[in-house]
């Protein structure tokens, strides 16, 4: 009876290592999300529970399938119902914008900056080949962390790159809602006092095609921030008998050239919305919302065109513009912003 008894419990143990190893199940691990050390550096075990993805992309009910590249940071190309509407949405960093001569002046001491600009400093200073998108734009980010929602990425510019004062570390994160929202969130450290002025180089062609055609444009501004040669004057004046004026909706004006910033009417640092751009022939929309004080309307000549938002070009020069915010980073104390680009389906 006792020898019954054990084959019985050696047959019983058998069958259910064989049940462990069934196909099914080996099956339903292999459906989990991508397995790789990028998409757990929280260091947690993926499970076939866990909401599946394609890596480097972005994508939900919305309708919206947004592609990134880790160098730049950079959307790749944002589609809405099967047509691309934005694309090369490169990150600008340290700096955004110009910097006049490339001097500037912090705690009694003299920087001299990369001129790459007719004599000034642009977008951070030279890239990788010179290229004038800077070196936040032209060099590989470091991949941080994917989710079904959510991709990061971090960057580090090391003390004097293209004159900047301290080591400057530099997150980027975009999370896509199923509201059709895509929100960029900025975080910075540095271990010096330095500048701090990101943004994204979006270029958006919102009826898909190249044509500035059936663009309609609104601008929550009265006032902008008039140039001479590229550069602020430092004044501050109403868009009001200007090409500027896009204080009511109304269809852009493709024979004007803009690379031009709005003062973005609200309190300094509160996130409102900035802007609204429609593309009247596929129906598509974009609000843009920011917690900076200016947004660049830039016009490319090939049916693109950018929002890009920002603190003021040159801000570092010009004392009065620091009641509608700073670009200066204080040492080890975070810098954060976001920018918000909601898009929609109108009739």
């Amino acid at each position: 009876m006792k020898k019954l008894l054990a084959v019985f419990a050696l047959a019983s143990f058998a069958l259910s290592m064989v049940a462990c190893n069934h196909p099914s199940d080996q099956e339903e691990t292999s459906s989990a999300p991508i397995e790789s050390s990028e998409t757990t550096s929280s260091g947690e075990e993926t499970t076939s529970a866990a909401p599946s993805f394609v890596q480097d992309e972005l994508s939900n009910s919305s309708g919206l399938v947004v592609k990134f590249n880790k160098t730049g940071a950079k959307i790749e190309s944002i589609t809405f119902a099967g047509k691309k509407i934005a694309e090369n949405g490169f990150t600008v960093g340290r700096c955004a914008n110009r910097i006049a001569a490339g001097k500037f002046t912090l705690n009694g001491t003299d920087y001299q900056l990369t001129k790459n600009n007719n004599g000034n400093h642009l977008h951070g200073g030279n890239g990788k080949n010179n290229s004038w998108q800077g070196p936040f734009a032209t060099n590989d980010w470091t991949f941080v962390e994917q989710t079904a929602t959510t991709i990061e990425y971090k960057f580090h510019s090391a003390d004097g790159d293209n004159g900047y004062p301290g080591n400057m570390d530099m997150n980027v994160k975009y999370t896509l809602t199923e509201a059709g929202e895509l929100n960029i969130e900025y975080k910075a450290t540095c271990d010096k006092d330095s500048l701090c002025n990101p943004t994204n180089h979006l270029f958006m062609t919102l009826n898909g095609n190249t044509s500035y055609d059936n663009i309609k444009l609104w601008v929550n501004a009265d006032n902008y921030t008039p140039l001479n040669n590229q550069l602020p004057t430092g004044e501050i004046s109403p868009v009001e008998g200007t090409q500027f004026d896009y204080r009511e909706e109304k269809t852009f004006d493709k024979s004007k050239s803009y690379d031009d910033n709005y003062v973005i009417k609200g309190n300094k640092n509160e996130f409102r919305k900035a802007a609204t751009m429609i593309g009247t022939s596929l129906g598509v929309k974009v609000d843009v919302y920011s917690d900076r004080a200016g947004l660049q309307l830039y016009k490319e000549n090939n049916g693109k065109i950018c929002l890009e938002t920002q603190q003021f070009p040159d801000a570092i020069n010009h004392a009065n513009f620091l009641e509608y915010g700073t670009t200066i980073i204080k040492a080890n104390t975070p810098f954060t912003s976001k920018t918000t680009y909601h898009f929609s389906k109108v009739a």
